[in-house]
């Protein structure tokens, strides 16, 4: 049928003065589109509409259709398109929140990986049966030891984790550190001198082992800490204003390198701020080093910040109105072994909904909501 033959079909029908096969003719077309959808419309319903239609269209005895009789057919017609409709818009979304949920599922979590670039150029890459230990200037795996003991003071081992990677460490003086997704950490081979000084970028939690002669030192952007020995968590990604210092147990002090030199001493429980000006705040440990332990944890955090961390365990990029994702705030916890699939489950009764599209997770925030 050509294009002007239909539009004119379409005319008479609007008109009223379609004939009956025209009728039937664009009767097909709706349930032929219909058909046509990316899901199977029921037998049963589709038969039904097509009696009513010719019950109430074309009655056997009946040698004109009234002007009533088109209204009537009308109002039929545009029930059973109306019924179809939201039948296929229905079915329609039950199959992309389906075909959501798969495409959130493929997304897995991370999981144990690193490079280790060694001060000779070496470079190794690390996987979850791996293991790292740093002693007496040897550099100890799973494959076998690396002796960097002729190594400088100056040469650092640099331990990075990518998007979607953590490892552990222990260094040459016992103390073990565990790097979060996105993150590095430089240190000698062996410690030589009166401190233990590394340097750290992106976020990783430090149980010193106790030396009194020898302080260990962490620098971090702008700022050193010093501890004797301590279990503290130090955030400092480049998304960070300043660097975030936690205690766990112990005494840290940390000192920022600016104009002012200013300095201030933590106690247990206590984190640094993070803005210019150096001041601590009472906070809750547990909800910071919960990422060590294999938990998101979040207390009353922005949407903003959940997707940063979630970024980087995932490995994936989220799209987000940044004003909403700073106002809502919300409280729980969710394990980090999880695919993104169970994440945006949890997500959605915070009333955020997600879809993928072109390899990234775009979120909508209802704003009717409270915080939680």
């Amino acid at each position: 049928m050509e294009k002007d033959t239909i539009q004119e079909l379409f005319q008479k029908y609007k008109a009223g003065t379609a004939s009956p096969e025209e009728l039937r003719i664009i009767h097909s077309f709706y349930l032929h589109k219909a058909k046509r959808s990316s899901t199977e419309l029921d037998d049963q319903f589709i038969q039904e509409q097509l009696d009513a239609m010719d019950r109430n269209l074309f009655p056997r005895k009946a040698n004109y259709i009234s002007i009533w009789k088109y209204a009537a057919a009308a109002i039929v017609i545009f029930s059973a398109a109306f019924g179809l409709y939201q039948y296929t818009q229905q079915q329609r979304a039950e199959k992309e929140a389906q075909q959501a949920t798969e495409l959130f599922a493929a997304i897995k979590p991370g999981h144990d990986q690193a490079t280790l670039r060694l001060p000779n150029g070496e470079v190794i890459a690390l996987g979850q049966q791996d293991k790292l230990i740093n002693k007496n200037g040897v550099v100890q795996l799973n494959t076998g030891n690396i002796d960097l003991s002729k190594a400088g003071g100056n040469q650092l081992i640099t331990l990075e984790t990518p998007r979607g990677g953590q490892f552990q460490v222990q260094l040459e003086d016992g103390t073990k550190v565990w790097l979060n997704a996105g993150s590095t950490i430089s240190y000698p081979a062996k410690f030589n001198g009166n401190d233990r000084s590394v340097v750290l970028k992106g976020e990783a939690y430090f149980e010193v082992a106790h030396n009194a002669k020898k302080p260990f030192k962490v620098n971090v952007g702008n700022d050193e800490i010093q501890v004797l020995g301590t279990g503290f968590n130090i955030q400092s990604y480049a998304d960070n204003a300043t660097p975030i210092t936690t205690l766990v147990h112990g005494k840290v002090k940390v000192t920022r390198k600016n104009n002012q030199q200013q300095s201030l001493i933590l106690q247990p429980g206590q984190q640094t701020l993070a803005q210019t000006n150096l001041q601590k705040t009472n906070t809750d440990i547990s909800g910071i080093t919960a990422w060590k332990n294999g938990l998101f944890s979040f207390r009353r955090s922005s949407v903003k910040n959940i997707v940063r961390e979630l970024e980087r365990w995932y490995n994936i990029d989220f799209v987000v109105d940044q004003t909403a994702a700073e106002n809502r705030l919300i409280t729980g916890e969710i394990p980090r072994n999880v695919n993104l699939d169970d994440v945006m489950q949890i997500l959605s009764y915070f009333d955020i909904q997600g879809h993928m599209k072109n390899n990234k997770v775009y979120l909508t925030i209802k704003n009717n909501s409270i915080n939680r």
